[in-house]
């Protein structure tokens, strides 16, 4: 928010936006055992973004019904693997964040692990290495498997859908016994294919994003369409399309990072204390419907689980003003956690910046293969909720299929396949 905002701009912003320094202030004690309900909740909404916030006020037709409950229970670490760490360590002080002529930043020298520490975030460019930390957070060489998707509108009418996915790490990964992908997409960093499997009508419709190794370039988004037998190279602009008709747009699937990320600028706003609901490993009462308040929303009730307090970073991000016409998001607050530097939520903004989606990971850990460590950002529920639009995207993810790097079956390891364009060519086959 700083670069290019008037006057006039930045009294919209904070009247449009909690004063989060404040809130930082006056945040009280949240014990175990507590129980937010319609009668209190206005006390706790400093643990709370944006986008809750509103489904506690009532007033879009996603609202919590009056006898919603959020229950706080103990707050439990899940770490990355031990290497993850280790490499972080080996590789401390190697990357470099370098400003680049358009006013935003890129990186160089990074080779895996968390590229800078925290006590780097509070000099005069820390918004940016606390972004780079969020960009690169830990992936596994590969991760496969299998989503629900439910698309709902205002009067509560759903499209399901059942689909997979292919997330290749292409480069600085750190899992022991897994080749950097670089054999085929050589100068690229992650690749996400997305496969429709039902309804019908929709069956092999497939998705493909390539995000370049270089944070400073538009990554390349292709779709096969099977009408016409033939994949399509997506414009730049469709980082703010539809993402496979969902209310999720490309510059969603990153971890809630936009790209190109040196387009961007960021401030870092006061950290926070934050609730989120993350169940314990292998826990399958997250995927029963009858343990969230729906219909209208997918909000977990007790049955599901327990809330816990998270300590996370909050980031403004905000395209530079030169790239800034016709762009989806006047801003994206993202709710980082402290410890893995995953994104827990996103409040985003239209661009006269009125609260316009609620982005939500409510994930379990799961634990990788041959490791002590967990990865806490794809398994379980997370949602897109369009309170302008009042229609919203919940996605069920791993319920049936979740697998990691050795666990995932030969056939998803073809990286010409699932990772290059190249492959849409063989969806049919």
């Amino acid at each position: 928010m700083r670069a290019g905002i008037s006057a006039i701009a930045m009294a919209l912003c904070l009247l449009a936006m909690p004063a989060l320094g404040a809130e930082q202030l006056q945040q009280p004690p949240l014990p175990v055992g507590t129980r937010i309900t319609m009668q209190n909740w206005q006390k706790y909404q400093s643990y709370m973004p944006q986008g809750i916030i509103e489904m506690w006020k009532g007033t879009h037709p996603w609202k919590l019904p009056p006898d919603a409950v959020m229950e706080v229970g103990p707050n439990i670490e899940y770490p990355n693997p031990k290497w993850w760490y280790e490499a972080t360590e080996k590789y401390k002080g190697q990357t470099r964040l370098v400003k680049i002529d358009n006013g935003g930043y890129t990186v160089a020298g990074y080779v895996t692990g968390i590229p800078f520490s925290p006590t780097e975030f509070d000099g005069p460019d820390g918004a940016y290495k606390l972004l780079y930390d969020e960009y690169y957070y830990y992936h596994p060489a590969l991760n496969h498997y299998a989503s629900d998707g439910n698309e709902v509108d205002r009067y509560l009418n759903l499209t399901g859908s059942y689909s997979f996915q292919v997330g290749t790490l292409l480069g600085h990964g750190s899992d022991p016994g897994w080749p950097p992908f670089s054999d085929v997409m050589k100068g690229y960093f992650y690749a996400y294919y997305d496969e429709l499997v039902s309804p019908e009508q929709t069956k092999y419709t497939a998705p493909l994003d390539l995000v370049y190794d270089d944070p400073n370039k538009l990554p390349e988004s292709y779709v096969f369409l099977p009408s016409l037998r033939r994949a399509l190279r997506l414009s730049a602009g469709a980082r703010c399309a539809p993402y496979a008709g969902s209310d999720y747009v490309g510059d969603d699937i990153l971890n809630g990072i936009p790209n190109p990320t040196g387009w961007f600028s960021v401030t870092r706003l006061p950290d926070r204390k934050i609730l989120v609901f993350r169940p314990p490993p292998a826990d399958m009462k997250q995927f029963d419907k009858k343990n969230f308040y729906w219909p209208p929303l997918p909000f977990p009730k007790p049955s599901a689980g327990k809330w816990m307090v998270r300590d996370v970073y909050v980031l403004d991000i905000k395209r530079l003003p030169q790239y800034a016409q016709g762009y989806c998001y006047g801003i994206r607050r993202n709710y980082v956690d402290k410890a893995n530097y995953n994104i827990v939520y996103g409040d985003l903004y239209d661009s006269s910046l009125k609260f316009w989606k609620s982005l939500a990971f409510l994930e379990s850990p799961e634990r990788v293969p041959k490791s002590d460590g967990y990865l806490l950002d794809v398994r379980g529920n997370n949602w897109m909720i369009d309170m302008q639009g009042e229609h919203l995207s919940w996605a069920i993810t791993g319920k049936d299929v979740f697998e990691i790097d050795d666990q995932v079956p030969e056939q998803y390891r073809d990286q010409k396949r699932f990772a290059s364009p190249a492959g849409l060519a063989d969806v049919m086959k």
